[in-house]
C-alpha cells in the first residue's frame, strides 16, 4: 500500500472516529448552533450531569444557542445572561424558521410522501427546520418532530439571525424585555448614547448585550447600527479633545486626544462620533473637533519646514504692563511664547524666538530677526493695558490687508472658542512690528493685566495651555 493510500485511511478514520461522538441530531448537511427544547418543563443543571443541581427549567419549542458540548450534553445560552447544561437528547438543533403556506399541511415520519402522517400544520404557522432532504424539511413543531415538503414552506420574516454588531441607543430611556415582545417582563434599561452589543435580530426586535453583560431584547427603532467594516476615520484638529462616554457633554472624559491623532469611526449620532479608543473601549468625540476621511488617509495640517517667528513683547527695561498683584507683562509673554514653541515645534515647524530671556530688543531688531530667518510668518505676543479696569478680551490684530488679514482670520475661530475670556475679534492695527514688516504678521493682545479678574486668569497654567493651543490651531488652519 503506498503512503498516499496510508494517510487516506488513517484521515477516514479520525473523521470516523470524531463523527462517533456525535448523535444524528447534531450531524446532517448543516451542524446548528441553534437548538429547540423538545418536551416541557426540561431540567436545566449547573454541569454536565445528572449530580448537578437543576436551577431552571425549558419548555418545548423555546429555542437557545449552544455554547458548549460535553459527551451527552450541551451548555446554552439562557436568557438574562445565564448559562446552563441539558441533556443532549431532549433538544434537537435548527437551521432557520419558516411559515407555512397550504392549510392542513401533512407532517410525515419521514422525508417521503410514502410516510406515516404524524401529524398537521395550519397555513401561517411558524416552525424551524432541523435540516433539509432531497426537497423535505425536518421542522419542529410545538407539539411534534416530523417532515413536510418544502414546496409548502416560505422564509420567515421573524427569521433570527446573527447580527455581531456594535450599536448605540438613541433613545431617551429604551426598555429591554425577556423577549421580543411588548408584552414581556422589562429586565432592564439603556439609556440615549449607550453602547450595546447586537447579538441576534428578529423582526423589528434586536437581542443585546449591555455593558454590564445583561441581556434582552429591545426594538431595533432606538438603536443605531454600525458596521464592523466602515472605513471611516477622524482626525483630531485640536489638542487636549475630551473623548466622552457618551455622546454629549455630560458625559464622562474617558480619555484626551491630541491633535493629529487619528481614530476609526464606528458611528455617528448627531454631531457626534462615536470611536475606537486602543485598549479602553468605545468613546465619543464632538464632530466640530475633528475632520472626517473615507479612506483612512485624514488630511492632517501639518506644520513641518515652515518657520515661525515668535515675538516675546518687550523684556529688560521694558516691563510693559503691570497687574495690580504686580505681573509684568514681559514675563507673561516670554512664558506664552516658550509654551507656544514648544507647541508648534511638535507640529513640525522650525521656530525662532526673538527673546529667550528678560532682554530687551528694539522694535526694529524684532522685524529684523524675521527676515534673517526668512520666516513664513510672525506673530508678536502682548497683554493689554486700558485705565478702564472693566476693560477685558483678546484682541488679533493685522496692518496690511493682502499680507496679514488671512493670518489674523485664521485665529479668529480657535480664539472664539475660548470660553476663560471673551474675544474682541480681529482689527487693524498700526504696530512697527507689524506695519514694518512685509512678511504675513499678526499682533494678539492676550488679554487685560489692568482688568484684576482677567489678569488672574490669563496667569493660569490652563490659559496659557488654551490660548497657546488656539494660536497653534490657528497656523495649522492656515498653512493648511
Amino acid at each position: 500500500m503506498s503512503r498516499l493510500h496510508i494517510r487516506l485511511v488513517v484521515s477516514f478514520l479520525l473523521v470516523s472516529i470524531i463523527f462517533s461522538f456525535f448523535p444524528p441530531v447534531f450531524q446532517g448537511r448543516a451542524k446548528a448552533d441553534k437548538v429547540i427544547v423538545q418536551g416541557d418543563h426540561l431540567n436545566v443543571r449547573t454541569g454536565p450531569g445528572t449530580s448537578y443541581r437543576a436551577f431552571a427549567k425549558l419548555d418545548q419549542g423555546e429555542t437557545y444557542y449552544v455554547l458548549d458540548k460535553k459527551g451527552s450534553w450541551v451548555k446554552l445560552r439562557l436568557n438574562h445572561g445565564e448559562t446552563g447544561w441539558v441533556a443532549k437528547q431532549y433538544v434537537i438543533g435548527v437551521r432557520k424558521k419558516a411559515v407555512v403556506t397550504a392549510d392542513r399541511l401533512r407532517v410525515r415520519s419521514i422525508p417521503s410522501s410514502h410516510g406515516n402522517i404524524i401529524g398537521y400544520l395550519e397555513q401561517g404557522q411558524t416552525v424551524h427546520i432541523a435540516e433539509t432532504e432531497d426537497g423535505w424539511a425536518k421542522i419542529v413543531a410545538p407539539s411534534f418532530v416530523g417532515w413536510v415538503s418544502l414546496a409548502y414552506l416560505a422564509s420567515d420574516g421573524q427569521q433570527e439571525t446573527e447580527m455581531r454588531r456594535i450599536g448605540w441607543v438613541t433613545a431617551d430611556s429604551l426598555n429591554v424585555r425577556a423577549r421580543p415582545s411588548l408584552q414581556a417582563e422589562r429586565v432592564e434599561k439603556v439609556t440615549y448614547g449607550q453602547q450595546v452589543q447586537i447579538m441576534l435580530k428578529r423582526g423589528e426586535w434586536y437581542q443585546i448585550t449591555t455593558e454590564d453583560e445583561k441581556i434582552g431584547w429591545v426594538s431595533s427603532d432606538y438603536i443605531s447600527i454600525v458596521s464592523p467594516a466602515t472605513s471611516q476615520w477622524l482626525t483630531v484638529l485640536y489638542d487636549d479633545v475630551n473623548i466622552r462616554s457618551a455622546p454629549s457633554l455630560d458625559g464622562n472624559v474617558k480619555a484626551t486626544a491630541r491633535y493629529g491623532e487619528r481614530y476609526r469611526v464606528l458611528g455617528k449620532i448627531g454631531n457626534w462620533y462615536g470611536i475606537e479608543i486602543p485598549g479602553r473601549g468605545i468613546g465619543y468625540i464632538a464632530g466640530w473637533l475633528v475632520s472626517v476621511s473615507a479612506d483612512g488617509k485624514s488630511e492632517s495640517k501639518t506644520l513641518k519646514g515652515k518657520t515661525v517667528v515668535i515675538d516675546a513683547g518687550h523684556g529688560g527695561k521694558d516691563s510693559g504692563a503691570r497687574s495690580v498683584n504686580g505681573t509684568m507683562e514681559k514675563t507673561l509673554t516670554l512664558r506664552t511664547a516658550k509654551l507656544l514653541k514648544e507647541k508648534l515645534e511638535r507640529y513640525g515647524a522650525n521656530v525662532v524666538l526673538t527673546r529667550s530671556t528678560d532682554r530687551y530688543l528694539s522694535l526694529p531688531e524684532r522685524v529684523q530677526t524675521a527676515y534673517r530667518y526668512q520666516a513664513d510668518v510672525f506673530i508678536s505676543i502682548h497683554y493689554d493695558s486700558s485705565k478702564d479696569q472693566n476693560a477685558k478680551g483678546m484682541t488679533v490684530y493685522y496692518y496690511d490687508m493682502f499680507s496679514d488679514y488671512l493670518l489674523a482670520l485664521s485665529l479668529e475661530h480657535p480664539f472664539s472658542r475660548i470660553m476663560s475670556i471673551p474675544f474682541r475679534g480681529v482689527s487693524f492695527g498700526d504696530y512697527h512690528v507689524i506695519r514694518e514688516n512685509k512678511l504675513p504678521s499678526v499682533l494678539v493682545e492676550l488679554g487685560y493685566l489692568s482688568n484684576p479678574t482677567e489678569a488672574d486668569i490669563i496667569a493660569t497654567d490652563r490659559y496659557q495651555q488654551e490660548v497657546t493651543n488656539a494660536i497653534a490651531n490657528g497656523l495649522r488652519n492656515y498653512f493648511g
